[in-house]
């Protein structure tokens, strides 16, 4: 049915959901693992790019990173590209804009656990979010923000953190976490020695039980956003 590459930037922040959607819509799932010697294939025989999350910053060196903005920048205009978290924040650099801390008061914090987020009047009409409601609950996990690129459009906003997503063409930038099931979460979070003190207004059980609770309908909202995002490839927003 198709093919989708996906880069990934640490062991324990793989594809999860993303894998489980490619396996029962019959899509061919490469995935790059970017902590180890890689070799990129040719990206142009692929129907997308998924870049997803990690706890380095767009703003600092790391292996992989100029190799990946060079794709961006490269299939921009020819290829669907989604960005998730950290993913989001190297398309944002990639395109132009400003990645940096994201702080409360002047003190840098991370913005963890589930929250509410807002489509914008553009949202509403775009094609990544056709389906959703106007406001819909997601998970955080991230330290950084970033400004909307010149010519993007910000497609949905949060009360905290204002720029969660925005598109350029069929290049989108997601800033939640839409591919992240309840076992995933759960090895983030033992991961994540910073959590407790960063803003996080859930413990940690609370947190894992809120995903357990909230598991089937973030699993249709992850679906339902990626079959957009591969209908992206012939429509255009």
């Amino acid at each position: 049915m198709g093919k989708l590459l996906v880069f990934q930037h640490i062991e324990r922040e793989h594809s999860s959901r993303i894998s489980q959607y490619a396996s029962e819509r019959g899509i061919t799932l490469d995935v790059i693992q970017l902590w180890k010697p890689y070799v990129l294939p040719d990206v142009s025989m692929y129907d997308g790019l998924i870049v997803l999350g990690g706890p380095m910053g767009a703003y600092e060196d790391f292996p992989s990173k100029e190799d990946e903005l060079e794709v961006i920048r490269k299939y921009q205009n020819t290829l669907p590209i989604l960005g998730i978290c950290l993913g989001a924040q190297l398309i944002a650099h990639a395109l132009g804009a400003k990645v940096y801390p994201y702080t409360v008061k002047n003190t840098h914090i991370k913005e963890v656990g589930y929250c509410n987020v807002v489509l914008t009047e553009e949202g509403e009409g775009s094609a990544l979010f056709k389906n959703f409601p106007k406001e819909f609950e997601v998970l955080q996990w991230h330290g950084d923000t970033f400004d909307v690129p010149e010519g993007a459009t910000l497609l949905t906003k949060g009360s905290k953190c204002k720029n969660q997503a925005f598109s350029l063409g069929t290049v989108y930038g997601v800033q939640f976490h839409f591919e992240i099931t309840p076992a995933l979460l759960k090895i983030i979070a033992d991961a994540d020695s910073e959590w407790s003190r960063d803003g996080m207004t859930e413990s940690k059980d609370d947190l894992i039980k809120r995903s357990e609770e909230l598991e089937p309908i973030m699993q249709k909202q992850c679906y339902q956003l990626l079959d957009n995002f591969l209908g992206s490839k012939f429509s255009r927003v």
